[in-house]
């Protein structure tokens, strides 16, 4: 797990720890137009999946908000999840969820800030009913986006949700 109080998450893992070089080429894609860096992530991913590998419906990448998406040019854990998925034959929907309002970036806040900063700012788009879902995203270090999420895709009657990692912050 990411964080040491419980979340609404089945569970949450990841591919690497957050340490160099891993944690430059994530920089490098978030926030230097490298997006062509996501296949190699995604392939570090889906060599770990096959350690790990559960029951998934379908799987959602972490959004951005339409205007850092639009700012930025592209969101990195669409990128992932899209090459992830294309790796390890799994369905997903690259707007399954939005973000509903804009939200201060999580890094430099402390873990409640980080969990107030994302509450309630998601909503589902696609059926999840009964479904077990994975979520994917670039960097896990308390887990709260990912919970906030959650918590969206468990009231939209999702069965599971878990979380899904390139790298988690140590």
């Amino acid at each position: 797990m990411c964080q040491e109080r419980p979340l609404p998450l089945n569970q949450i893992r990841a591919a690497v720890l957050f340490a160099d070089p891993v944690s430059k080429l994530i920089h490098n894609l978030k926030y230097n137009g490298a997006f062509g860096l996501s296949k190699p992530l995604a392939a570090l991913m889906a060599e770990a999946w096959q350690t790990w590998r559960m029951p998934v419906d379908l799987v959602l990448p972490i959004p951005l908000h339409a205007e850092r998406e639009r700012s930025r040019g592209y969101n990195q854990s669409t990128l992932l999840t899209r090459d992830f998925c294309h790796l390890v034959a799994l369905p997903f929907a690259e707007k399954g969820l939005t973000r509903t309002r804009f939200t201060t970036p999580q890094v430099g806040l402390t873990a409640v800030e980080r969990l107030k900063n994302v509450q309630d700012a998601f909503a589902t788009q696609v059926e999840v009913a009964g479904k077990h879902l994975l979520l994917i995203d670039d960097v896990c270090t308390t887990g709260a986006t990912m919970a906030a999420a959650t918590h969206a895709l468990l009231a939209a009657g999702a069965q599971t949700v878990s979380g899904y990692c390139v790298a988690r912050a140590v």
